[in-house]
């Protein structure tokens, strides 16, 4: 089912760290008066933008794509499902 274990192993780190660096920022307040996100992830407020918001959203999306190549079978399921749990584990936690 895997076709690149390296790309797999890093698209499941770049995943990792985008959504759970955006869940403890969140939690910890560093990203006060949230009024914009990206796949769950606090990027902008009324005031100002939020670049670490910015950087941990492109990490979990180039996780997406990197998952989505290293895969060999069942890529856009496989792919679906994780972006869902993208989407919904900040609300879970």
């Amino acid at each position: 089912m895997i076709k690149h274990n390296a790309l797999f192993r890093l698209s499941i780190g770049l995943l990792l760290t985008g959504v759970f660096g955006g869940i403890l920022l969140d939690a910890i307040g560093f990203f006060p008066h949230t009024t914009a996100y990206i796949l769950s992830i606090p990027i902008a407020s009324n005031s100002t933008d939020f670049w670490l918001g910015w950087i941990l959203s492109g990490m979990t999306i180039t996780g997406l794509v990197t998952l989505f190549l290293s895969l060999r079978h069942h890529q856009g399921l496989t792919t679906f499902v994780c972006l869902m749990a993208v989407i919904l584990t900040p609300y879970v936690f």
